[in-house]
């Protein structure tokens, strides 16, 4: 038996790429992990926490321990239905919201990064849908007042750009 058996050009063109990205705009995803960290350029406590869609992209996000942390961690108890008296990251595992993502550059290429959370119809859950038994993912979001959402390549997102 050889490492190359069923190895030709057009199955290796036809796989599909590891790697895939958090797109703009809303993003159905659940928790995978959190975990306590230092910071190397501070040496503060800083949170990690990674989330993963169904298609197995995944996406980090960190919450320092600076005068936003509060906030920060305020806004993803509330997207992901986490309890806010909760201190035990284990219980936050496989906990689903929406993390809406934005585009910014890094060393001359455009890469999504994580701009806020919105919970699920049903304000965060444990596995599962929407409330309404559908993926979140595609739909367009909801805008605010009689202003209409920006729209990128065709598809509507919110944004957290304060003008």
């Amino acid at each position: 038996m050889s490492f190359f058996n069923g190895v030709n050009a057009a199955a290796i063109e036809g796989a599909e790429s590891m790697f895939k990205r958090f797109s703009v705009g809303d993003n159905e995803a659940r928790i995978e992990y959190a975990e306590e960290k230092v910071a190397k350029s501070t040496g503060r406590p800083v949170m990690e926490i990674q989330f993963r869609k169904d298609d197995r992209a995944e996406i980090k996000y960190y919450i320092a321990d600076n005068e936003w942390k509060l906030a920060n961690l305020k806004a993803l108890y509330e997207a992901f239905g986490i309890p806010m008296s909760s201190r035990d990251v284990a219980d936050w595992i496989d906990r689903r919201g929406i993390v809406v993502c934005k585009e910014e550059e890094y060393n001359g290429k455009m890469y999504p990064k994580v701009s806020y959370f919105k919970a699920l119809g049903n304000g965060g859950s444990r596995g599962g849908t929407a409330s309404n038994g559908r993926s979140v993912e595609g739909r367009p979001t909801q805008g605010s007042g009689n202003n209409p959402s920006p729209t990128r390549g065709g598809e509507e997102f919110d944004d957290d750009i304060p003008f």
